[in-house]
């Protein structure tokens, strides 16, 4: 009889963000294998939407009148005693009534590392919650040896105790595709020409105003070169509103800020794309600019904190100043990149960042806890 194992899937019912991505892909890979059953609780259908056509996944609705607390303690420990599971798999924050084996992933915690880009009440409450969690946790996992370190450091455990699951990219971002047919579908749908591309949520870490700073500070809205940020406002940026604010309109007709992009657009836009620019500061990972570069996109991308081993973008792997980013853009603009070149970092990040060896990789793990 197969092992049975609760994923908690709230993530599912959010907008697109890292964390729904992992579970997403890992579990469509764990489904296939076919060692576990899989029950995955969230609000909506989201995830049913999702993983139709799996064969080893079975949904359960949550109360959609329960509150996270009681969730968290009552409505999910009563799922796993229904359903007798062996073990539940949580995104940062296990459910305190421990009723079998528990794994949980914390991604990343930025806040003990960079404290000025969070609020003093998600510092104090998500510090005590994931410090918890990961040391009521019988698996403890986390996305790369930046934040390995990082739980290590802060919440004192062993790093042998500590297992890095690394994000992926799916394979379909290594297809060929069309450049030519996906330019036109862009400007078609959305207006835009030729140009330089953003992806991620915005917020102040994300550093998207020293990108908007360095692309009108280049003027390159006077090539006709449009700059392109896709991602939900999450936190209030004030200095990046005041600047496109005070921006005249010849500039602000150049910026696009887009949210709600569907998956299929998102690869356009992607594969469209003159340049990519990911000038982040600070990321428990950073799955952007991998997606990018797969398409051959040419990539920009922060050196910093768990960027940091995403050494292949070599020139264009840069410290995420104004400074930089305005030369690697003049660079990149001047002097594209070579087929060559941008074949090696697409061949690099396809034999490091596969979600199936992830995937593999986890299912085995929770296989070797349960025997």
């Amino acid at each position: 009889m197969k092992r049975k194992i609760f994923v908690d899937g709230r993530a599912f019912d959010k907008y697109f963000e890292g964390t729904r991505t992992y579970v997403e892909n890992l579990y469509k890979i764990i489904d296939h294998i076919g060692d576990l059953e899989i029950y995955i609780g969230s609000e909506t259908n989201n995830a049913e939407f999702v993983f139709a056509g799996s064969k080893n996944i079975r949904f359960i609705k949550y109360d959609q009148t329960s509150s996270k607390l009681k969730r968290i303690l009552v409505e999910i420990p009563e799922i796993i005693s229904k359903y007798k599971i062996d073990a539940s798999h949580f995104q940062y924050v296990v459910s305190p009534l421990k009723k079998n084996l528990q794994i949980v992933t914390i991604h990343d915690i930025l806040f003990k590392d960079y404290p000025a880009y969070f609020g003093l009440k998600y510092r104090l409450t998500k510090g005590f919650t994931f410090y918890l969690s990961a040391k009521k946790a019988d698996i403890v996992t986390t996305v790369s040896e930046y934040s390995k370190k990082a739980l290590t450091k802060h919440f004192k455990i062993n790093e042998a105790d500590i297992h890095v699951i690394p994000n992926g990219v799916a394979s379909n971002y290594f297809d060929d595709y069309d450049n030519t047919l996906a330019i036109k579908s862009v400007t078609k749908k959305y207006g835009v020409g030729d140009f330089i591309l953003y992806v991620s949520r915005i917020e102040p870490r994300k550093n998207q105003l020293d990108l908007i700073r360095a692309y009108i500070e280049l003027k390159l809205y006077d090539k006709n070169i449009d700059l392109v940020l896709i991602g939900k406002k999450d936190i209030p940026v004030v200095e990046l509103e005041l600047l496109i604010n005070n921006d005249s309109e010849k500039i602000r007709k150049h910026i696009f800020f887009l949210s709600n992009i569907d998956n299929d657009d998102l690869k356009l836009f992607y594969q469209a794309a003159r340049i990519f620019v990911y000038p982040s500061k600070a990321e428990g990972f950073g799955i952007p600019p991998l997606e990018a570069a797969a398409f051959k996109t040419p990539t920009i991308c922060s050196n910093t904190t768990a960027m940091e081993e995403f050494n292949f973008f070599g020139a264009n792997h840069i410290h995420p100043d104004i400074a930089n980013i305005k030369t690697a853009l003049s660079n990149l603009i001047n002097n594209p990149i070579s087929y060559i070149e941008l074949n090696r970092i697409q061949s690099v990040i396809r034999s490091k960042y596969s979600w199936e060896k992830s995937a593999i990789k986890l299912n085995n793990l929770i296989l070797e806890k349960l025997s």
